[in-house]
């Protein structure tokens, strides 16, 4: 999410492309995993104690600059109802905090620092991630679940699903190790449109071992000591616009929505 696409694999990591797998799911975990992070989305409101609206930087709304992206994102565009999580992108300017407009709002959700200096809401070190998503169509738009260290550095990041709009029939992942010498390394697959339906996406996460899961099925793993050892947290957003996605076209819908039913961590008892 930080940087732009780079397929790249540096001499300490591993790269297996994979088509099938291990079963992966919600449900289908052993008696040595245990629950240690789950929201259904019930009721009205989103958890305050689980989640922020905006990155620790947030200053009445916050971006990501250093993606030239157009949106602000603000609180009023994360709502829950029906057992589901929206992101809600809208085209309606905004002045943010740093002074400059954007022609758009939008909705995110953390697990992390509510502020510089202040812990994570929720992080962990190594365990198994699934979210189940839908994500909306339409030219630069850029839904993405992903993960980024406790201690607010920018680096690693784990991506565990990003969507371009354009294209929601392709599912992106990259891992952008620590060592910024590396450049990040990624991959893509294709399949039913992640616009038409539910699907789960997850991520499995051990020592110098990182599996991603699309529907039950192993798509990807990175093996080598680039994966991430260190507390990390969880990040939802619906980005639009910015060098990555491209901005919106006339074809663009507003308002689109990233719907989110569930997102579950487990970690292997101890």
């Amino acid at each position: 999410m930080l940087a732009a696409l780079v397929i790249a694999v540096a001499a300490a990591i591993v790269v297996v492309e994979l088509r099938a797998g291990e079963p992966f799911g919600h449900g289908r975990h052993g008696d040595e995993w245990a629950v240690r992070f789950e929201d259904d989305f019930e009721g009205d409101a989103l958890d305050g104690d689980a989640w922020n609206t905006c990155h620790w930087w947030d200053d009445g709304g916050c971006t990501i600059s250093s993606n030239d992206e157009l949106e602000w994102y603000l609180p009023s565009q994360v709502s829950v109802s029906d057992g589901r999580l929206r992101l809600t992108a809208e085209e309606a300017e905004v002045e943010g905090s740093d002074g400059e407009r954007y022609p758009y709002r939008s909705g995110m959700v953390t697990t992390g620092p509510p502020a510089y200096g202040e812990p994570a809401r929720f992080d962990f070190t190594y365990g198994r991630v699934e979210a189940r998503v839908r994500a909306p169509e339409g030219a630069g738009l850029w839904a993405a679940v992903w993960m980024l260290p406790s201690s607010t550095s920018s680096r690693p990041e784990i991506d565990i699903l990003e969507v371009l709009g354009n294209d929601p029939t392709e599912r992106i992942f990259h891992l952008h190790p620590a060592d910024r010498g590396q450049d990040p390394i990624g991959h893509r697959i294709r399949g039913r449109s992640m616009s038409e339906g539910w699907h789960d996406v997850g991520l499995e996460w051990e020592p110098e071992l990182l599996r991603w899961f699309v529907d039950g099925d192993e798509v990807w793993r990175v093996e080598g000591d680039q994966v991430p050892d260190e507390p990390m947290y969880l990040v939802a957003n619906l980005a639009v616009g910015g060098e990555y996605p491209g901005p919106p076209d006339g074809a663009t819908r507003f308002p689109a929505t990233f719907e989110i039913d569930r997102v579950t961590v487990w970690q292997r008892r101890t």
